[in-house]
């Protein structure tokens, strides 16, 4: 089912119960009003009736038990409307006035309009309980609202009862009218908001469609460079829309990325299968094993292992997996193990110096680090003239980090070199590169190592004056023992 439909769905439901909910609070509403009204009518009427009737002389008394007379007397009669229903009974209950709307062809039998509303009463041993309203029918077509109250004379004894009635039927045409009203605007309603709800759900999600329609045609078209158009109104969708074009932006880098991998993969093996290749050859001409070949295909294939070991970590890395063990361990022990290191790497050619707070503690892999400082001394070697320095510092804690710089005097790279030198397979100088044996890949396993102890590595550099690698790891929270 279309989310637009579950849409139209959910607001039609709950907007029928939003519309059943006030249409009975306004039924029952109207209902208590009315009835409000009938009540406060009977007692109007039943407050005017008992007085008239006694005062008026209407007390005859009955020719028998069973039949009372009924005097009707016009001129005198207030009970004559056929809204309003009267009758008076004795202290015994038995009829002694009755309003002339209440019998025709002269009735021969009287009985109390709600008999059980009178008994009620009767029965009744509580004082304060003087009437008892009930609703009656007559027949199927007519109801009755009926007030039975038991009456007393100054002295409060009981002189008699009396039942005053009033017709139902503008309470309850009132209350057909307005449920025929509630059920046909009601429908109405519902089916207008049904219309326009799923028009607006389509409105609402046509920037979705959009989406789904730019993300089937770059998938089959394989084309990475379409966008999706971003809305101007900043919601939702235009978020989705945008976080959409981040996500294939990176997409698009990634498939990039992995297309130059592949490309600088295949050119960096060229190489060394050509010369394995060659070797072989001449070996097969020569009939011998010549020493010399023998070296260039163990140079050869060493650089092909490190190259495969190096592309090994970075797929580690890339995909979070790669091994660490970090713990709190002093700095000065790894920089004094890079330093000796350092030392046989550049022999008489380079000098190597090294400055370290002893108490500085970090909490890192001891060994992966002294992987990242080895593999940037040995380049910075590399890449600084004969009598040139490099220089290891680690002497303060910035901001919970603590910053070991890497300082040659060598070269420098080029400005434009700059941002590139993390990306895999980049060298500044190719050439001078691969006949030290480099692929590329060193410094951006560096950064993979140091971005995993969730740290930094930057890079400054001038032409001629030499290149600054500082390397950012947190600092540890606790100290260690001097015996780690």
């Amino acid at each position: 089912m279309a989310i637009r439909t579950k849409l139209t769905i959910w607001y039609t439901s709950v907007l029928a119960l939003v519309l059943i909910a006030f249409g009975a609070g306004i039924y029952a509403l109207l209902t208590v009003r009315i009835n409000s009204q009938l009540e406060a009518n009977l007692r109007q009427s039943a407050d005017t009736v008992w007085p008239v009737f006694w005062t008026a002389g209407v007390r005859v008394p009955s020719l028998d038990e069973t039949n009372p007379l009924i005097v009707p007397r016009p001129a005198q009669d207030p009970f004559r409307t056929a809204e309003v229903f009267v009758e008076i009974f004795d202290s015994n209950a038995r009829v002694v006035g009755i309003s002339s709307n209440l019998f025709a062809d002269q009735p021969t039998t009287y009985r109390a309009l709600d008999q059980n509303a009178l008994e009620r009463l009767r029965a009744s041993t509580n004082s304060s309980q003087t009437e008892v309203f009930s609703i009656i029918r007559p027949n199927t077509r007519t109801s009755l609202y009926v007030l039975t109250r038991t009456q007393y004379d100054m002295n409060s004894e009981l002189i008699g009862y009396l039942q005053v009635a009033i017709s139902r039927e503008p309470l309850e045409s009132s209350q057909y009218d307005l449920l025929v009203s509630l059920l046909v605007l009601g429908t109405a309603g519902l089916i207008i908001s049904a219309v326009l709800g799923a028009f607006l759900a389509r409105r609402a999600l046509r920037p979705v469609d959009r989406i789904t329609q730019t993300a089937l045609a770059i998938y089959r078209a394989e084309n990475l460079g379409r966008r999706v158009p971003v809305p101007k109104t900043e919601d939702e969708v235009g978020r989705l829309s945008a976080a959409f074009n981040e996500m294939l932006d990176r997409l698009s880098r990634l498939f990039s990325a992995q297309q130059r991998l592949v490309a600088d993969v295949s050119h960096e093996m060229r190489t060394p299968l050509t010369v394995i290749r060659g070797n072989i050859d001449l070996l097969n001409a020569m009939g011998c094993a010549d020493p010399e070949s023998l070296d260039a295909l163990r140079r050869e294939a060493d650089r092909m292992t490190r190259m495969v070991g190096d592309l090994l970590l970075l797929s580690q890395a890339d995909a979070g997996q790669l091994s660490m063990q970090i713990k709190p361990t002093h700095l000065a022990p790894i920089i004094s193990d890079v330093e000796r290191s350092g030392h046989v790497l550049a022999g008489e050619r380079v000098q190597i110096t090294a400055v370290v707070d002893p108490s500085i503690v970090v909490a890192v892999d001891s060994d992966r680090l002294k992987q990242v400082l080895l593999n940037l001394t040995d380049n910075a070697i590399k890449h600084t003239p004969d009598g040139g320095k490099v220089r290891l510092e680690a002497a303060g804690v910035y901001n919970g980090f603590a910053r070991i710089s890497i300082i040659d005097t060598g070269i420098g790279i080029p400005e434009d070199d700059v941002t590139h030198v993390f990306e895999r397979f980049y060298r500044v100088d190719k050439s001078r590169s691969r006949e030290r044996g480099g692929v590329g890949l060193g410094l951006s396993i560096a950064q993979k190592i140091v971005e995993a102890h969730k740290g930094r590595i930057t890079v400054s550099s001038k032409l001629g004056v030499g290149t600054t690698f500082d390397v950012y790891v947190p600092v540890a929270e606790m100290t260690v023992t001097d015996d780690e």
